[in-house]
């Protein structure tokens, strides 16, 4: 359908739009192509539709065209300190506050947010988290209906956001090298953000009710003479105890962490095992924390000693009532006051290298951090060095073994001991990238059986290994007249190894070998071709069928006895074919002139020997002895 273009100054309705029917093409052309290895915009029509933004100016500005906008200016914000004063009503204690912020101007889009720095006790949402933004970052308008940009932001200057007007004081030295190069004019120097009076004021009675309590606000706990006589009138505990409000403002957040270590190995189970302790100042409380370790079998939980006053005798409070109206001190049943209960842990009692007992539980104190490091040398004159301490995370415990249970016969081995090994069965491991890679490859071997039944002495068996899951098929071909049915011998299954208590796996399979599958003795005495060539092809798995191991062996040999050597080249010598056969052997003559000179052989060695050094021929079975006695000698 043709496009349809609208007449200027008739309504927008139907039937008042005229239709360009000479218009064949309607593709709709691209507006994007490729800049130094980046998608840009090139239709230059769609580009001045859109307002420039800021990282295009300024890479106007700057000269830069060969690297975009948004590579070069991403990341880059332009930072300032700033101020605004609130107005507060309806309070005694203050007219304004003054609340410190942070301005960013992104340099990408033009965007900016306001942030406030996050202030002690304030009880406003400070900070740069999820709701506590002052200002979210967006493109802030003025009331002319343009942006703020750089040109508005300057130190020393106001500006004015949402009905705010903020005073903007310093900036840093991107920011400030920044608007010298793209602006050209040079930022005013910084200036002191003035002081909230409010917060000042609070500092100074913090600070005075510190330094100044007893003497202008003198309380029973302080005064001798007024703790007798309020004692005597029955006054409460509470205030006859000491200042507690006081030894918290001084102390607040000062807690002296130590490195505990309880050796437990003394009894079965029993394991070398770290523990932090955190002593607080500020109320004498201490709780005890276990050290997480990974793959330890311990639940993580909360706290080993719950924060509170630590007693150093357990027993005595155990035997003590609760306190009395008039006292803080435990009573003992018989009425007089234990003095031993009231003895807890002070920073005095704990020292590198001593030993604390909790709860009847023995802790070595072996290490400190730095806080409480240089909190001991300024207020009680000792150094405290580390003592270092080894723990070992996989130490081995004796356990008691208890043997597998017999195969169920129903499924493989693995799979049965799935439910013995594990609490909740889990499905035994296959390695499928071996079984993709070995898919369809078997190993074939001839074998018979190692048995003194005269009927066993003319039996044949076909050994398959399937590689791909390492599992062993056996087969006997049918022969006339034997008196015994051929076919499937033993399906196809995982056999496990009598002499290793492993399964059977590829390396044990090669000519010469002796088998033991369940209960039968074969004897393996011939491979077929594929095989034999996938065996020399694997070397670091089938060893007897790599040629430098098999000559390696005989150079042995020949630096046991050097006189065989010279030996064996004659018994070669005597067996040549000659001819155009010179320096051949047929493989009987080179079979029995090692044999003869001391070489024995087994028979998968001897096999790679005449497979690698045989002669290039189709229709001869010979050696290359020359060959043979060179690789002796390398």
């Amino acid at each position: 359908m043709a496009p349809s273009t609208h007449i200027s100054g008739l309504p927008m309705m139907p039937g008042n739009s005229v239709r360009d029917f000479s218009k064949t093409d309607f593709r709709k052309r691209s507006s994007l192509g490729m800049r130094a290895g980046v998608m840009q915009v090139e239709d230059a029509s769609e580009v001045a539709v859109r307002e420039e933004s800021l990282a295009k100016t300024l890479s106007r500005k700057l000269g830069i065209t060969d690297v975009p906008e948004h590579m070069t200016f991403d990341g880059k914000v332009l930072r300032y300190e700033c101020y605004f004063k609130e107005a507060v009503v309806e309070s005694n204690d203050e007219n304004y506050r003054v609340r410190r912020c942070v301005m960013l101007l992104y340099l990408l889009d033009g965007s900016m947010q306001v942030s406030e720095p996050k202030l002690e006790n304030s009880g406003i949402p400070q900070g740069e988290g999820k709701g506590a933004v002052f200002i979210k970052r967006h493109r802030i308008a003025k009331p002319d209906g343009s942006f703020v940009s750089m040109a508005d932001l300057a130190v020393g200057g106001n500006v004015t956001l949402y009905g705010r007007t903020f005073h903007l004081t310093d900036a840093d030295a991107f920011t400030r090298e920044f608007v010298e190069r793209v602006e050209g004019r040079v930022e005013g120097p910084a200036e002191e953000t003035p002081l909230d009076p409010y917060n000042t004021m609070r500092a100074t009675k913090k600070e005075q009710t510190v330094r100044n309590q007893k003497y202008f606000h003198p309380r029973p706990s302080e005064d001798d003479l007024m703790r007798y006589m309020e004692a005597k009138l029955g006054a409460s505990t509470a205030q006859l105890g000491g200042d507690k409000l006081g030894k918290f403002l001084r102390h607040d957040r000062q807690v002296l962490r130590f490195f505990l270590a309880w050796d437990d190995r003394g009894r079965m189970y029993g394991e070398l095992r770290p523990f932090t302790l955190h002593y607080y100042l500020q109320d004498d409380e201490v709780e005890i924390l276990e050290v997480r370790r990974a793959n330890s079998g311990r639940d993580p939980f909360p706290a080993f000693v719950k924060k509170g006053k630590l007693a150093k005798d357990l027993e005595t409070l155990i035997r003590t009532d609760a306190p009395t109206t008039h006292t803080t001190q435990l009573i003992d049943r018989s009425g007089k006051v234990d003095p031993q209960s009231m003895k807890y842990f002070t920073p005095d009692d704990f020292e590198l290298g001593s030993e604390v007992v909790v709860y009847s539980r023995p802790f070595f104190v072996y290490g400190c951090d730095e806080f409480t490091r240089e909190w001991y040398v300024a207020h009680k004159g000792k150094a405290m060095a580390d003592i270092p301490m080894e723990f070992e995370p996989h130490e081995k415990r004796p356990q008691m073994e208890v043997p597998p249970p017999l195969p169920l016969n129903m499924g493989d081995e693995e799979d049965s001991l799935g439910s013995f090994v594990y609490l909740i069965p889990k499905p035994p491991h296959k390695d499928f990238r071996k079984m993709m890679e070995n898919d369809r490859k078997i190993l074939r071997f001839m074998a018979r059986l190692d048995s003194n039944e005269p009927e066993d002495a003319e039996r044949v068996f076909v050994l398959k290994l399937f590689l791909q899951d390492d599992t062993i098929a056996v087969f006997e071909p049918p022969q006339k007249n034997s008196g015994l049915v051929g076919g499937k011998f033993f399906e196809r299954g995982a056999v496990k190894n009598a002499e290793t208590g492993s399964k059977f796996v590829a390396a044990d399979f090669f000519t010469g070998a002796r088998l033991r599958l369940n209960a039968f003795e074969f004897v393996v005495y011939q491979a077929d071709e594929f095989s034999l060539t996938y065996m020399e092809a694997h070397p670091e798995t089938f060893p007897m069928s790599n040629p430098e191991y098999v000559l390696s062996q005989l150079r042995q040999g020949v630096a046991a006895q050097p006189a065989q050597v010279h030996e064996l080249e004659s018994l070669w010598a005597a067996a040549d074919m000659g001819g155009e056969f010179a320096g051949f052997v047929e493989y009987v003559a080179f079979e029995g002139a090692l044999s003869q000179a001391g070489f024995e052989l087994h028979e998968q060695p001897l096999i790679t020997l005449m497979r690698h050094f045989h002669i290039a021929h189709p229709s001869m079975q010979a050696v290359d002895y020359k060959a043979v006695l060179r690789g002796m000698a390398a």
